[in-house]
């Protein structure tokens, strides 16, 4: 039978600070945490994306708010990045290696749950390709990236929306 005191260790073992024993300072714990890039400053959203922002969630375990994106993109006549490319743009921290899967839209929204949010990115590119780009997060998390190109060349930029899904 376990005494008052192994069960008051037990409960002290429990509430400790899971940061207790790290350097201070230390970031590779918070890194993996850091919110990846959706705007830049100076790259102006468009209108049907900032519209459809204010009233729609993206549904997962845990229902989050589309936010727009807008982000400097020099295509170079070929149109949306790569997967190392979109994870320099988002700020990625390690672009190298970033677990991003590329989808159809069709493929992303198989039951027409957010048709709205893909005709209004569709509105924002004027018609341009739209894809989907899945960023693996921490644990059971990741971010979904609906975004199309609006313009051409050094003056493009890629356009959309992102959502945070909590998928266990």
């Amino acid at each position: 039978m376990a005494s008052d005191e192994d069960y008051m260790a037990f409960l002290n073992k429990a509430n400790e600070d899971p940061s207790k024993g790290l350097a201070r300072g230390s970031t590779a714990p918070q890194a993996s945490a850091k919110s990846f890039r959706a705007t830049q400053e100076g790259v102006e959203v468009p209108v049907p994306l900032v519209k459809v922002c204010e009233n729609r969630d993206y549904v997962s375990d845990a229902d989050m708010p589309f936010e727009a994106v807008a982000l400097g993109w020099d295509e170079g006549g070929k149109g949306l990045p790569d997967e190392e490319e979109f994870a320099r743009l988002i700020e990625h921290w390690d672009p190298e290696n970033a677990e991003i899967e590329i989808m159809d839209p069709v493929d992303w929204d198989r039951n027409g749950n957010y048709k709205e949010v893909i005709d209004a990115v569709t509105a924002a590119g004027q018609g341009n390709d739209v894809r989907v780009y899945r960023v693996k997060r921490e644990g059971v998390k990741a971010e979904y990236y609906v975004v199309t190109t609006e313009g051409k060349g050094k003056g493009a930029k890629l356009v959309g929306v992102k959502a945070l899904a909590v998928e266990s």
